[in-house]
């Protein structure tokens, strides 16, 4: 955030330990709905992803899914995404009740979809969390997992 200040703070700032900041050094509103609008709440619980079925998602610039994955057997998996839309895909596996990042790609506009292959043991739970960016025509896009 960031606010105009008069010509000397740097210089004396003692002159604002009396009468302080204005605007004082707290979010405003403002402030607020712009950071809900660039970090959305997560689901409380996110849904799980199965093998080899795409979970269709429609989402608009900026927002972001999680999805749960809890493979069936210890293998190294494909997850990826499809769809003409600008994606960043990251990898967490929970552990200790919080997210501990694994792996995560960004297709950055490339003519590609975003993917990761990783090693997933059974009787773990991860979370693949799709970060829209740019929507293309529709913002559809797909992950699927294999």
């Amino acid at each position: 955030m960031e606010y105009e200040f008069e010509p000397g703070l740097i210089d004396e700032p003692e002159q604002y330990d009396v009468k302080g900041l204005y605007p004082p050094g707290t979010l405003s509103n403002a402030d607020k709905e712009w950071t809900l609008k660039w970090y959305p709440a997560l689901a409380a619980t996110p849904k799980t992803l199965q093998p080899f079925q795409p979970a269709v998602v429609d989402l608009a610039a900026g927002q972001q899914v999680d999805f749960l994955i809890k493979p069936a057997a210890s293998r190294k998996y494909t997850i990826e995404t499809k769809g003409a839309s600008d994606t960043l895909l990251v990898l967490f596996e929970e552990q200790a009740g919080g997210p501990r990042y694994l792996s995560g790609d960004d297709d950055s506009g490339e003519d590609r979809n975003a993917s990761i292959a990783y090693r997933l043991f059974q009787g773990r739970t991860y979370i693949a969390r799709l970060r829209l960016y740019y929507p293309g025509q529709s913002g559809r896009t797909s992950l699927m997992y294999f």
